[in-house]
């Protein structure tokens, strides 16, 4: 990101506020038909991409270079160039209207791609370009995967003029409910609500073995089961976690992995789990509430794997509490307490996440106002302060929402090729068969599906992919609809930290300046035991609360020892480091505690029991632990 001064200094900032304007105007109180809403947001994001994103890092970083500002003001016209045309391309979508349609199309798709590469490197291009290549010569390719050629007019015009193309559902996505979560979790930092989450993380575990880990864990939790987007997650607390972590002295890599998957998490985290479950509530017609409890014991699992990854790697390499316990004040809870219970009456009431998230800033701006009214019993300074607040989430937000909106408008191109050509649905179609006949051989596949459909999107659509996909296919082997939906969900989350298209990876590596391929690796090593309860909870319904009392108190002991071996098993630590041999007895033994059969969980249970007892009797060398 270039750090500018002076004129471009002022330019940013006047297109933030401007852009924070329109979103909030959008909103509350006119929504645009979606090609006029989508195109005006993201010329503000393109603009604002290559002015503040240098074309190579290290480069450019205090100017603004005039390739830049070409790049900037096409992009800008290719995207306005659409609202003027947008009543004749509604009626006729296949027919040019001149060249400079033409053109605009075709530089709007390499200035995307261009934008995409900037904000998380060569994934979306390369994979844009691929498909491209699909699209114009499918004839070329062998077997099931051929297709008739597609012209350049009917590719292009599908970008361009309508929305299956660049204006889809991913820039919708971008444009509407998370450009308002990107303001909702700015207002939440900039009135100190992140803040407070991170206090109640010190309070809660700062003072214990890798205190800032687990503020992380559970600041980030708490956030994103509000947010329900792992990358606007990320962006705002990591912010704050991952400088924390590697000042106790977690390295670069395991700093972004631990907030990556502490972000991920929350959105499988009840009682609010983001969008994703009010979708689900509507789509099996159920009692959210109901979906709330089946939740309940995988994202414990989950959040546990994370808590004793992160002791053990803590007491591993020595990182210790922090000393001080902070002091929340009543008016920090409120300011966090009454937006997002304006956000909850909102959601529960029938409203749109999108109304709720703008409602609850409106709120977090009055709340705010009014607290700092009564603490400092000056009107003037209230006035100060709210504008410096109002000011700070303007440039907060839009960087949030540059950020996401860089990935969502590559992926878009991607999205939109998937689904012209037919591949999405050959490769859904040839993962799903390959399962016929066998539910397990079914649900890795089915796991495979949902991970490749959610690579580079946020959890809701991720999800919606899976959902209309996957879902139906699982019900029709005799999985009840909630499970099924559930199955998805999970692995839809997990898409965000699973190479090679993880969001939430990306943005915690840049954040921590690390390398997003070490990052991918540690974060899906400390999340192996959720990868393994999804199949625990299709085939062991007690771990969704659903059975008698001795089915789910078993099958929760047994998934709870069977999450704490893989644990061992990863991290390679218990009181001393542990060998080859003995992590690979243990991750055989937690997969079989995690196996929903009474005999082989005991089995896994005994053999289990016992390598853990030889880890502790195993002295070896040893290593000298600070406490």
């Amino acid at each position: 990101m270039r750090k500018l001064t002076g004129f471009w200094d002022y330019v940013v900032k006047a297109l933030s506020v401007c852009l924070i304007l329109f979103q909030l105007y959008t909103t509350g109180v006119r929504l645009f038909s979606d090609m006029i809403q989508r195109s005006i947001h993201l010329a503000f994001v393109l603009t604002l991409v290559f002015i503040l994103k240098p074309a190579r890092k290290g480069h450019d970083l205090d100017h603004v270079p005039w390739y830049d500002v070409i790049f900037a003001a096409v992009s800008c016209a290719s995207c306005l160039y659409v609202v003027s045309i947008y009543k004749t391309v509604v009626y006729n979508p296949l027919q040019w209207l001149s060249t400079v349609d033409k053109v605009f199309a075709v530089l709007l798709v390499a200035l995307v791609l261009e934008a995409s590469r900037r904000s998380v490197g060569w994934t979306f291009p390369v994979l844009g370009i691929a498909f491209l290549i699909y699209a114009f010569w499918g004839e070329a390719f062998p077997g099931m995967w051929a297709h008739q050629n597609f012209s350049f007019n009917k590719v292009f015009q599908s970008f361009y003029h309508g929305t299956t193309g660049i204006w889809g559902t991913m820039l919708g996505l971008s444009a509407t409910m998370l450009a308002m979560f990107g303001i909702f979790g700015a207002i939440l930092s900039g009135t100190g609500g992140a803040e407070t989450f991170i206090k109640i993380g010190q309070r809660v575990a700062g003072r214990a073995t890798g205190g800032s880990g687990k503020i992380s864990v559970i600041a980030s939790s708490l956030f994103g089961m509000i947010s329900g987007s792992a990358i606007g997650n990320v962006v705002a607390t990591g912010v704050f976690t991952i400088p924390s972590m590697q000042r106790a002295g977690y390295s670069k890599e395991w700093s972004a992995a631990i907030e990556a998957i502490s972000s991920t998490g929350g959105q499988i985290l009840p009682p609010i789990m983001g969008a994703a479950a009010f979708i689900m509530a509507q789509l099996i017609g159920v009692n959210y509430l109901t979906i709330a409890k089946a939740a309940l014991v995988p994202a414990v699992l989950y959040y546990l794997s994370c808590f004793l990854s992160i002791h053990l790697v803590s007491k591993r390499d020595q990182i210790c509490g922090e000393p001080d316990k902070p002091t929340i004040r009543v008016g920090e809870y409120l300011v966090i307490l009454i937006p997002l219970g304006i956000f909850m009456f909102y959601l529960l009431r029938g409203y749109t996440v999108m109304m709720g998230a703008f409602w609850a800033t409106i709120g977090a701006v009055v709340t705010y106002a009014v607290w700092f009214l009564v603490s400092e019993k000056s009107v003037g300074k209230c006035a100060g302060a709210m504008g410096k607040v109002c000011f700070t989430t303007a440039i907060k937000g839009t960087n949030s929402i540059v950020e996401m909106c860089g990935i969502l408008a590559g992926s878009q191109i991607t999205i939109s090729l998937v689904s012209l050509t037919g591949f999405g649905v050959k490769l859904s179609d040839l993962i799903v068969s390959l399962g016929e006949g066998n539910l397990f051989l079914c649900l890795i596949c089915s796991m495979l599906v949902c991970i490749v459909l959610g690579m580079g999107l946020p959890t809701t659509a991720a999800y919606v992919l899976g959902a209309s996909v996957l879902a139906p296919a699982l019900i029709a082997l005799g999985i009840n609809p909630l499970p099924a939906h559930l199955f998805v969900m999970y692995y839809a989350c997990l898409s965000a930290i699973t190479p090679p298209v993880c969001v939430a990876v990306f943005m915690a590596s840049g954040l921590a300046k690390a390398a997003w391929v070490r990052v991918a690796l540690i974060s899906c090593m400390v999340s192996l035991p959720a990868f393994v309860v999804p199949f625990t909870f299709i085939y062991n319904p007690a771990l969704m609360l659903d059975g008698s009392v001795f089915q789910v108190v078993f099958g929760i002991a047994t998934a709870l020892a069977g999450v704490c071996l893989i644990d061992m098993c990863v991290t390679g630590y218990w009181k001393r480091p542990i060998g080859l041999p003995m992590r690979l007895l243990l991750l055989a033994c937690g997969i079989l505690l995690l196996i929903p059969d009474v005999w082989i969980s005991l089995v896994g249970l005994a053999a289990g029991g016992v390598s853990f007892f030889a880890v502790q009797r195993d002295r070896g060398e040893g290593v000298t632990i600070k406490q």
